[in-house]
């Protein structure tokens, strides 16, 4: 029985990889090359987000099980896989404090450009829009209010649902939050349809209600924002954009990355520690489907992964409330703004779609200073 793997799932295959006895054979894989026709024996399959999962890519094959290791699965058909009867498990959460750490430095980044670091809580008292109060979203206002922001957040169905949000954050519909945020960044999952719909929720509309030379960061999925919008109104209204995410890829729209403070190959949530948390999920999920519908648990190696996990943990705790050292710290761990210079230099390459996917792909080991 075969369990393929996505070749930048780090550590996954080697956690299993003592499993011959049981009849388990791992197979790794490149994400945007996987066939069906590489899936005809094999029972398990898991991914990150360069991989469509739906009917033709499924059908006929013997796959009972989905992981994805990421916190979004648009790339994934949830109907589909619940009509057959595929257990599918992803990875919420797993990248939410990598994400942050990405907010946090562009919102630092921007203050610096501004020339607002003079002071040494260069952002206390600006106001931050938070759309989406997910597991990442969370984060950045929890991030945010040690920082000493006032933080809006609008997100309807989380309030639909009953959530109640902390006394230190307050909610507004989306319209007044950007009239009234110096900071905008938004963390919703890609919904194509339906009440809540989220595909170009960032429109020419909502975009022009930014107050002029305020920060829009986007990190979320691709085709939430109108990249035109956005790159229309960072000329109208001296916009500052950080952008991590886009709507075609691995295809980017060049004019807006070129505008950008920080242009990044979708690599907010790629910090070492993000990736390994995704694999611990997708690992916990692989043993409870293989013990539960197989019969035949895997065996994992946990201390692989746990140790990995220990040892790239970073000891040194930056002082927060000092801004300027805090971008210093940021600056050194996850070295964004050469992440932005290599993005930018590759869409000049013959094939910036393959170069977008080459970044990822070979991203260097980054490290999470933020708890």
């Amino acid at each position: 029985m075969v369990i393929a793997i996505d070749e930048n799932i780090p550590l996954l295959a080697e956690a299993l990889e003592h499993n011959e006895n049981r009849r388990y054979e791992i197979m790794r894989f490149s994400g945007r090359s996987l066939t069906r026709d590489a899936l005809k024996d094999c029972v398990a399959l898991c991914v990150r987000s360069t991989t469509r999962v739906d009917e033709h890519l499924l059908t006929g094959t013997p796959v009972r099980f989905v992981g994805t290791a990421t916190s979004g699965a648009e790339h994934i058909d949830e109907e589909y896989l619940r009509r057959e009867g595929i257990v599918f498990r992803d990875a919420k959460g797993s990248n939410a404090n990598s994400v942050a750490e990405y907010v946090m430095f562009a919102m630092l980044l921007w203050a610096e450009k501004q020339g607002f670091m003079r002071d040494k809580q260069a952002l206390r008292g600006k106001t931050l829009g938070v759309v989406g109060y997910g597991h990442i979203g969370r984060r950045v206002a929890k991030s945010a209010l040690r920082l000493g922001l006032r933080v809006i957040v609008s997100d309807p169905p989380f309030v639909a649902s009953g959530g109640i949000l902390p006394h230190t954050v307050d909610s507004k519909p989306l319209l007044e939050l950007v009239r009234e945020c110096d900071i905008l960044t938004n963390h919703v999952p890609y919904t194509l349809g339906g009440k809540y719909e989220t595909v170009g929720m960032f429109d020419n509309n909502v975009l022009n209600a930014l107050q002029p030379e305020a920060l829009f960061i986007h990190a979320s999925r691709g085709g939430i924002v109108v990249e035109s919008s956005l790159l229309a109104v960072i000329d109208k209204k001296n916009i500052t954009a950080a952008v991590d995410v886009w709507h075609s890829e691995p295809s980017v729209y060049a004019p807006l990355a070129k505008q950008c403070l920080l242009a990044t190959p979708h690599i907010a949530g790629y910090s070492f520690e993000g990736k390994i948390n995704g694999t611990m999920m997708i690992a916990q999920a692989l043993e409870r489907f293989t013990a539960d519908v197989l019969g035949k648990p895997l065996v994992i190696d946990w201390d692989k992964i746990a140790q990995a996990l220990e040892n790239s943990r970073n000891p040194f705790t930056p002082n927060v409330t000092d801004h300027s050292e805090l971008l210093k710290a940021l600056r050194e761990s996850r070295q964004l703004e050469a992440d932005t210079a290599q993005f930018l230099a590759s869409l000049e390459e013959r094939s910036p779609e393959a170069a977008f996917d080459f970044l990822r792909k070979t991203y260097p080991k980054r490290h999470e200073i933020l708890h």
